[in-house]
């Protein structure tokens, strides 16, 4: 489970700017609204669901970007020279020097226990500064700290960090990730998150073999697989819940492995008395809307999700999204017999029909803004002071209480001047 994620010198953001999962204080006036999106854990509540909204071009993006990024270093530092040398984009508005060319953290709960993990850019994608803290008998203690090429580290809490092949570290890759190579307990399991239970959907500015490592699996390839598993009752159950009534679904795998297997669906075709007197047959990529392609391609992940947990990160969640089957989708993040890991969802979107307090929290709702200095802000609906929790949130964002909205000039006039 993610508790929050930090980054600052990345693309828009130049601050430090923090995506928080741990709820407020807050309580709503519909009390099983709070039933719905919290995890409670170890005397603390955290959030199933964050939302970020925000004008275009105002950096809810690259949020999603560099946990992106933060992810596939993780996963792949050790196999892929320059790594982060090809992906790193730091803030280009600033004429102060950083001391670093980005700064990454998260803090992490995996099987009951929480971590605080990140690592800093360097010049040229080298790895300044890295760190890993842990619990200890009584408090957070650190596990290793990095600074270049020489790593502390304590053995007593993180034994897997010592006697290792030092000389092999590179100064492009993570400890983190070298510690795992070799079978780390606590450093493979922070690695197996990233990699097995973060999933990512949507527009990416990255390179495709990128793309590619931190969504270990083809992008329709979860969903296939159900198909392939003998499950279709399950995918077709999935369909009927979205409205997308099918009466048979099948796969087509061809003889070129490179290509990707062909879906097919079947409908019942009526005459003019509702009497049943064929079915078509139709191809998923051909015949089909691409919001139901983008929910067939969603259901295999869900599914994995709600039964190991994990991430969900969709960047404009609602593109091709009707707002119903939205709404529909993020019902079952709330609906505890359906998640029962309790997986979290991140996403980008515009649709202010989910801002409804009889819906979703105030702290779940966040929002990103430019300054005049070109970064980006980053805060939450309740870090605003005077917000009622059973207030008109879509009316009040979009009156511009809220900020975080485009300021659009009239072209007309302009070109008149």
């Amino acid at each position: 489970m993610i508790v929050e994620f930090s980054i600052s010198n990345y693309r828009s953001f130049n601050r430090m700017q923090t995506l928080s999962f741990k709820a407020t204080g807050l309580v709503s006036e519909d009390k099983t609204v709070d039933e719905k999106n919290l995890i409670d854990f170890d005397g603390a509540r955290y959030l199933k669901i964050a939302a970020i909204y925000g004008a275009n071009g105002s950096g809810k993006s690259n949020i999603i970007e560099a946990l992106q990024f933060f992810s596939g270093v993780i996963i792949s530092s050790i196999e892929v020279d320059d790594l982060a040398h090809m992906t790193m984009q730091p803030f280009l508005f600033s004429s102060e020097r950083m001391e670093n060319l980005g700064f990454f953290q998260t803090i992490l709960i995996i099987e009951g226990v929480k971590y605080r993990y990140g690592f800093t850019i360097g010049d040229r994608g080298k790895i300044a500064a890295e760190w890993l803290f842990g619990p200890a008998s009584k408090n957070e203690t650190f596990y290793f700290k990095r600074s270049g090429s020489s790593v502390e580290v304590n053995g007593e809490w993180f034994p897997e960090g010592t006697s290792l092949p030092s000389d092999k570290l590179r100064n492009d890759s993570l400890f983190l990730t070298f510690c795992s190579s070799y079978d780390g307990k606590v450093s493979r399991a922070i690695r197996d998150y990233f990699k097995l239970q973060v999933s990512f959907e949507g527009h990416t500015r990255y390179p495709y073999f990128f793309h590619q490592r931190i969504n270990a699996q083809a992008e329709d390839g979860d969903t296939d697989r159900l198909l392939t598993e003998g499950q279709k009752d399950l995918v077709l159950t999935w369909l009927k819940r979205a409205g997308m009534n099918y009466e048979d679904i099948e796969i087509e795998k061809p003889d070129d492995e490179k290509r990707r297997p062909r879906i097919f669906l079947y409908k019942n075709v009526y005459d003019s008395k509702g009497n049943i007197t064929d079915r078509r047959r139709l191809n998923l990529d051909r015949h089909e809307s691409q919001g139901s392609k983008k929910y067939y391609r969603y259901i295999g992940k869900l599914i994995a999700k709600f039964e190991r947990g994990g991430l969900f990160v969709s960047d404009e969640i609602d593109n091709n999204f009707h707002p119903s089957l939205l709404k529909k989708l993020i019902c079952l993040f709330q609906d505890s017999t359906i998640n029962k890991a309790n997986a979290q969802l991140l996403f980008t979107s515009h649709d202010t029909n989910l801002m409804n307090p009889d819906y979703m929290r105030r702290d779940q709702f966040y929002f990103a803004e430019k300054t005049l200095l070109e970064d980006t802000k980053l805060y939450s609906l309740a870090d605003l002071k005077g917000i009622r929790n059973n207030a008109d949130f879509a009316r009040q964002y979009l009156s511009g209480a809220y900020g975080a909205l485009p300021i659009l000039g009239n072209y007309l006039e302009e070109s008149e001047k």
